[in-house]
């Protein structure tokens, strides 16, 4: 019997669930555009100025940004009253290694 089978079953799901939604995160022009910008700015942008590179409203972008950080594609930090958008390089790495290349 296997023990171990039901534990890896649960934890390819979980891994599938995540896979569904950074691809679902991912399938949209927008959100692949912002993905691109900021790769190309080293991963990391000012919240502000990302939001300026895009010809759409704020909650447009907020939209997008939270649809990517509930995927775990982005992360934000906090500098006083500034806001970073981070590329969370681990998770492309770990599930789309070499994507980010591609850009």
């Amino acid at each position: 019997m296997c023990y171990n089978c039901s534990m890896n079953i649960k934890q390819s799901i979980s891994n599938d669930e995540l896979r569904v939604k950074i691809f679902k995160a991912l399938a949209d022009e927008n959100r692949l555009a912002i993905v691109r910008l900021l790769h190309e700015n080293h991963d990391n942008m000012e919240y502000g100025k990302l939001s300026a590179a895009f010809n759409v409203g704020k909650s447009t972008i907020s939209y997008h940004l939270k649809i990517m950080h509930e995927a775990g594609l982005i992360t934000f930090v906090k500098h006083g009253q500034s806001k970073d958008v981070q590329l969370n390089k681990m998770v492309f790495d770990g599930v789309l290694p070499g994507f980010l290349a591609t850009l």
